[in-house]
């Protein structure tokens, strides 16, 4: 249940932010922090007991929002707010004390999805 909550929350905020900046022309800081404080507001509204992950994997997400549309477009944005979902569900409670948990898995996922586009591009091109 958290899992799913995270990853549809992670969609959003990456959504949200790339739409925002790309399409409304809105400025990447605002476009970042307009949405999470939206978000963090109405969740803190809800009965639930897992607010404060919510609100960290919305954050999150909006640094893979933030991709250069010239890097990434709407769908890889999309497989990237998963990626992340998942390095931030698994990999960063592992990772407490390091701080910068967030932009860093926001950095990997945008990274991997980035390295595995040109991969197979770099193969279709081979065939």
């Amino acid at each position: 249940m958290i899992l799913l909550s995270v990853i549809l929350v992670s969609v959003l905020g990456a959504q949200a932010t790339f739409y925002l900046i790309h399409e409304k022309r809105i400025s990447t800081v605002r476009a970042s922090s307009g949405p999470t404080l939206l978000f963090a507001l109405i969740v803190s509204l809800l009965p639930i007991t897992f607010i404060t992950t919510l609100q960290a994997a919305f954050f999150g997400s909006t640094f893979v929002g933030m991709t250069d549309k010239s890097r990434m477009g709407k769908k890889r944005v999309l497989v990237s707010s998963v990626i992340f979902a998942l390095i931030y569900s698994f990999l960063v409670p592992l990772a407490k004390g390091i701080g910068g948990g967030l932009g860093a898995a926001a950095f990997g996922s945008c990274a991997l999805i980035f390295l595995l586009a040109k991969i197979v591009r770099l193969k279709t091109k081979a065939i």
